[in-house]
């Protein structure tokens, strides 16, 4: 693959991958448009579920469910009903949807609460039901500003949403989140948090908690590109707060939220389903993949000034032409910006299945990235899947995720985990690896499979678009 001297190119590749047959998949690599210095952005969308326990099944009163809006005082810790008018499936900026298998987006309701995307009841005790819906948050109509070359951000939303468990015997509200990203990638999710003091060990507890700010999440390695950025929170090896004192630091997905987090929803009464406490629910307690989509505000042209009295007014055509020679000895810009991926197929083999789906494992073949151009901001290697199909049949492609690795040099960071199954997979774009400057990456990055268990017997495909931007 060859390089513009202008940066600008444009090349897809095929390569497959596949769950038990062979799965296309393509790539792309373009230059990143100039963006000028300061953005207002408006119209930003804020996709997020927290984690997958907060769409669980429960041992009582059904599930663990997101309401959009603030719930009223239920007056004690017991189960919500319709006549409580509490549930909301959208309320002003904020909606509550769940992806059926098609990628269809569906707005949840009252009924809907407990079943997943494509209609199925989670279930905490039936081993062959969904665990989780995987419902998550849509709140759209952010406004803010947004430095792509300074690589900062400040984004505010308006509205409030509320988090649900165990059917309502307890719950809470955050309200008007911020983002703010820093220019070393780092960045904080804050709200004002509200809610009702309860104690499963004790049901007659029930008191207002007095509102607060606390950290929803918290976020590293954020680039932030002329659309946005998707990443998967802070979560796995975080140790929670000191006043935690029964966190379990072994396991694949040990780990925690926020500490100030944490230490409100010791109020709330459901503090140890938002860090690892060595139960059941640990492999749904880790932050789901947290998405931003913005666009920049429109600025209108000036337009030209009419004539105070166009009738009185005469104009005359006049024609202007000049040559313009070519440029003679115009230097080139030292150094190029290349990349190549060894090999045109991953296969997934043949998928087992466990409690959770239907599971596999594999590799894609290795990517490498060079960057020696003597004037570069460096370099980001992207992937986003399409759902799996297998003739009539198909499950959504967040089935997918996977596992950055390999190595580079010159600050080279590879991207976050991004958990199958859980969230939005790999549906969405997540970072593989970037860079901010000269470099060079080998890239050897295992992909996983979770299917759905009611996913029907056969050879499934999918196309998986990896993307490397030169900036």
């Amino acid at each position: 693959m060859s390089v513009a001297k202008n940066g600008m190119s444009k090349v897809r590749k095929p390569l497959a991958l596949a769950a038990a047959a062979g799965v296309a998949i393509s790539m792309a690599a373009f230059a990143a448009p100039a963006q000028a210095a300061e953005q207002t952005v408006d119209d930003v969308t804020l996709s997020w579920g927290l984690n997958a326990e907060t769409g669980a099944g429960a041992y009582a009163n059904g599930c663990n469910f997101l309401s959009a809006g603030k719930a009223g005082n239920s007056g004690s810790s017991r189960a919500w009903t319709e006549d409580d008018g509490f549930h909301k499936g959208k309320e002003g900026n904020v909606s509550v949807v769940v992806a059926a298998a098609d990628g269809t987006l569906k707005q949840q309701t009252w009924a809907s609460r407990c079943d997943t995307g494509d209609g199925v009841t989670v279930s905490a005790s039936n081993p062959a039901a969904p665990k989780s819906t995987n419902n998550f948050l849509l709140w759209e109509n952010g406004s803010g500003t947004v430095d792509v070359a300074a690589k900062t951000a400040s984004i505010n939303w308006t509205g409030s949403f509320t988090a649900v468990f165990y059917g309502g015997l307890t719950y809470w509200s955050a309200s008007n989140p911020t983002l703010d990203v820093k220019s070393d990638g780092t960045a904080t999710l804050k709200a004002t948090a509200s809610g009702y003091g309860a104690d499963q060990a004790d049901a007659s507890k029930w008191s207002p908690i007095e509102p607060q700010e606390i950290t929803l999440a918290n976020l590293t390695g954020v680039t932030v590109g002329a659309d946005g950025f998707v990443k998967i929170p802070e979560y796995l090896g975080v140790l929670a707060p000191a006043s935690v004192t029964n966190q379990v630091t072994t396991g694949a997905t040990w780990g925690s939220f926020p500490s100030d987090f944490v230490e409100f929803q010791g109020l709330t009464g459901t503090q140890a389903y938002w860090f690892s406490s060595g139960g059941g629910a640990d492999v749904r307690k880790p932050a789901s993949e947290l998405s931003i989509e913005l666009v920049a505000e429109a600025t209108e042209p000036e337009q030209p000034e009419e004539p105070e009295n166009p009738e009185e007014s005469d104009s005359k055509d006049l024609d202007v032409e000049v040559t313009v020679p070519e440029t003679e000895g115009q230097p080139e810009q030292p150094g190029t910006f290349s990349w190549a991926i060894d090999g045109t197929s991953a296969n997934l083999g043949t998928a087992s299945q466990n409690a959770a789906g239907f599971v596999a494992n594999g590799t894609l073949p290795k990517i490498t990235v060079t960057d020696d151009r003597e004037v570069t901001n460096g370099w980001q290697v992207t992937g986003k899947a399409a759902n799996f199909t297998a003739g009539s049949n198909s499950f959504a492609a967040s089935a997918l995720g996977w596992t950055p690795a390999g190595q580079g040099n010159n600050g080279v960071l590879l991207g976050t985990t991004i958990l199958p199954g859980s969230a939005n997979g790999l549906s969405a774009s997540a970072v593989m690896a970037s860079a901010t400057g000269k470099s060079s990456a080998t890239l050897n990055t295992g992909i996983q499979l979770l299917a759905p268990a009611d996913a029907p017997a056969g050879d499934y495909t999918s196309v998986l678009t990896i993307t490397a931007i030169q900036k």
